[in-house]
């Protein structure tokens, strides 16, 4: 076997491998999935309690921004010992109307005199993988790829990666088919910290985009790397 030859295997290994290409399609229900609870809205997933259930049992994934909500529509006090979270829900004022699951784990929660738990479990699919800013560097001077970030506007003014194309996870799904062209490209996806982009690599992968790649611990990640930064 000539030099050239192994040469071009060796390229096309590192393509296979950063690209994580399987043949699947994303528009194929994943074999053995795991499907959350819920629904999605504007980035957020909304998760629906009862007040009178003791025993209650949700999954979500590993990053996801949480909207709580009971049945009947009431306000009601949310109580996550593990995760420091005593809100009340509908929220007012200035509060946030979500909480946010940043790592996998079961997380038991109480409302009044129901309760039950929360378990958080790390997205899993044949068209999604994660990788480091290190990955993601060498990625991009190999494939370039098309770089999402979906972050905030102000954010995204701060500083971001170098031909990022900016569709804040809020607005991502009705803003979706402005990537349509890119469906079978790969597509590497950030934001501040890995959460956000989670949610956001779910949402392309059930949109059918078969190679969705999320840095993992974000742009924070990046600089601390010392990556360089557009503005």
């Amino acid at each position: 076997m000539s030099m050239v030859f192994k040469q071009i295997l060796l390229v096309g290994a590192v393509v296979l491998a950063l690209t994580g290409c399987n043949g699947s399609s994303g528009d194929a229900p994943e074999s053995g999935a795991v499907v959350a609870s819920g629904r999605v809205e504007g980035g957020l997933r909304v998760l629906t309690f009862d007040a009178s259930a003791k025993d209650q049992h949700f999954l979500i994934y590993r990053g996801d921004y949480v909207r709580a909500e009971l049945s009947t529509g009431e306000s009601f006090t949310l109580d996550i010992p593990s995760l420091e979270l005593q809100r009340t829900f509908p929220a007012g004022g200035d509060e946030k109307p979500y909480f946010k699951v940043p790592d996998a784990g079961t997380f038991p929660f109480s409302i009044g005199d129901a309760g039950g738990t929360i378990e958080a479990v790390e997205y899993a699919a044949a068209s999604y993988r994660e990788v480091s800013a290190k990955e993601a560097s060498a990625l991009i001077a190999n494939l370039d790829p098309v770089i999402l970030d979906v972050r905030s506007d102000r954010e995204f003014a701060g500083g971001h990666l170098e031909n990022a194309v900016l569709i804040p996870v809020q607005v991502l799904r009705n803003r979706i088919d402005e990537l349509a062209v890119h469906k079978q490209e790969t597509i590497l996806v950030y934001c501040k910290s890995g959460n956000r982009s989670t949610v956001a690599a779910k949402m392309l992968n059930d949109a059918g985009f078969e190679k969705v790649i999320n840095m993992r611990r974000g742009i924070r990640d990046w600089q601390g790397e010392g990556l360089p930064l557009a503005k």
